[in-house]
């Protein structure tokens, strides 16, 4: 189930700092569940119930700025290297070198701002209840999931995630091959899966 939700997102630098102290990420049975204070700096009041305990509260890594952006990065440095190759940009043209590397610059930059809010706008929570997943910049969305009803947890790994530590997590409520919720690029992808399906068993 798909519902709309305000936006949970820190959108000060108060709340930014408190995402920077927060906890978020536990990695045994044994671990202390998030504090409460702590968990609803970052998500809506409402959305917690009274007798629910925050087993995880995660982000994707920081990397994912990074590695969502470096096909486009790519792109734009080899599109600007062959423009300067190419074509004659003297000084005495319309477009110079100069211009080139200013537009590529700021194709860059922008490409790099915008992953960093969509990685701002992702929040992952594991309750002793629910699986919760919240994505979106101008479309926010919070898909959850009863313990009780996930059938599956997949985590899988591509090579490009596999050598920075990284890996994905999905999740589904019936026996298809699509996922209900997908927790991507998360550090400690295999510590983070051992607690959630320990979780599961727990609840079901």
């Amino acid at each position: 189930m798909v519902l709309p939700v305000q936006p949970p997102v820190p959108t000060s630098a108060r709340r930014a700092a408190k995402w920077r102290r927060l906890v978020v990420a536990t990695t045994d049975d044994s671990a202390a569940p998030i504090a409460r204070s702590m968990a609803e700096a970052v998500l809506p009041a409402s959305m917690l119930h009274e007798d629910e305990t925050i087993l995880l509260l995660l982000k994707p890594s920081p990397l994912f700025i990074v590695l969502t952006s470096l096909r486009f990065v790519l792109g734009v440095l080899l599109v600007a290297i062959l423009a300067v190759r190419v074509f004659d940009l003297s000084a005495s043209s319309v477009v110079t070198n100069n211009h080139v590397a200013i537009l590529a610059t700021l194709l860059v930059i922008g490409r790099l701002v915008w992953a960093l809010t969509v990685w701002t706008s992702h929040i992952y929570v594991l309750t002793n209840q629910r699986i919760i997943t919240i994505k979106g910049v101008f479309n926010l969305s919070m898909t959850q999931a009863q313990l009780r009803k996930i059938q599956r947890t997949t985590l899988y790994r591509p090579f490009v995630e596999r050598l920075f530590g990284l890996g994905s997590i999905g999740f589904a409520t019936a026996a298809t091959t699509d996922f209900d919720s997908t927790w991507i690029m998360i550090s400690r992808p295999l510590a983070v899966h051992e607690q959630i399906v320990a979780a599961i068993q727990r609840m079901q």
